[in-house]
């Protein structure tokens, strides 16, 4: 799986997104470090005062749900700001199509343990509804707290990482993984983003966070970081779950998220 760490057993170390920059402060307000046994794993997206979305293999059956934390507001990790929130989760809930790394189904919602309250620093990106498409070549950015390279740890104060990344034409991007004959297939509700040469990619310990793009002066998540081979490889680009396909799942279990465009959302950054 591309992107978890320090969870027990089959994860490897923490890492960094690749070839990206520092965040400015204030950027990305429904960034989500989850969090277990105080070290980041994951990423996630706040979508309403109560709920994160994140992937499914952020939660393996081993790991238990009361070692978990989200942290919301924060930039810098290693020294969170005035005004970062340190939440216990009360439920987890996995997708239930996901059967293992690369599958379908690889997203998750968690519900934290109190509703927050919205602040610039902490508020839900919006949710893609029916209308919202995002075509190939869309420029959107993807952010977290993962690797600058594959197997190194994000230097401290473990400031969060943001790469702008062109979406890429699904059939094109599974043409790009059957090179060299890679066993994975880009499925119908995977959406592929990054670069055929390489050399910039989301890595482990960005998984289940956002990608996220602007329309109509919205900020969309529109994926959730899952898989890919490596990081930043050649013809290896970052393969995330289309949001747009699990949009009645969420309302099921989410039925306060905000929606776009018909509803404005706290997706709007200010300044």
């Amino acid at each position: 799986e591309r992107r978890v760490s320090a969870l027990p057993s089959r994860f490897s170390p923490s890492d960094r997104i690749v070839g990206g920059e520092d965040a400015p402060p204030g950027a990305w307000p429904w960034q989500v470090s989850l969090q277990y046994e105080n070290r980041h794993v994951c990423g996630a997206t706040l979508i309403d005062a109560e709920w994160v979305l994140s992937a499914a293999h952020c939660f393996p059956k081993n790991a238990e749900l009361s070692r978990y934390r989200a942290v919301l507001g924060a930039r810098q990790l290693s020294m969170p700001e005035p005004g970062a929130l340190r939440l216990p989760l009360s439920r987890a809930l996995g997708h239930p199509l996901y059967s293992g790394e690369g599958s379908s189904g690889d997203v998750a919602l968690a519900r934290l343990g109190r509703p927050v309250t919205f602040t610039p620093q902490v508020l839900p990106a919006c949710l893609p509804d029916a209308g919202v498409h995002f075509p190939a070549g869309t420029l959107c950015w993807v952010t977290g707290w993962g690797s600058p390279q594959e197997g190194d740890l994000l230097p401290a104060p473990m400031t969060l990482q943001q790469l702008r990344v062109p979406l890429i034409d699904p059939l094109a991007c599974d043409a790009l993984y059957r090179r060299r004959s890679s066993a994975r297939e880009i499925q119908d509700d995977m959406v592929c983003a990054g670069y055929a040469e390489g050399q910039r990619d989301a890595c482990q310990g960005d998984s289940g966070g956002p990608l996220v793009c602007q329309q109509a002066g919205l900020w969309f998540v529109a994926g959730v970081v899952s898989w890919g081979e490596g990081c930043a490889l050649p013809n290896r680009p970052g393969v995330y779950i289309r949001v747009g396909a699990y949009l009645d799942w969420i309302g099921r279990h989410v039925p306060n998220a905000t929606f776009g465009p018909g509803q404005q959302g706290g997706a709007r950054i200010p300044g």
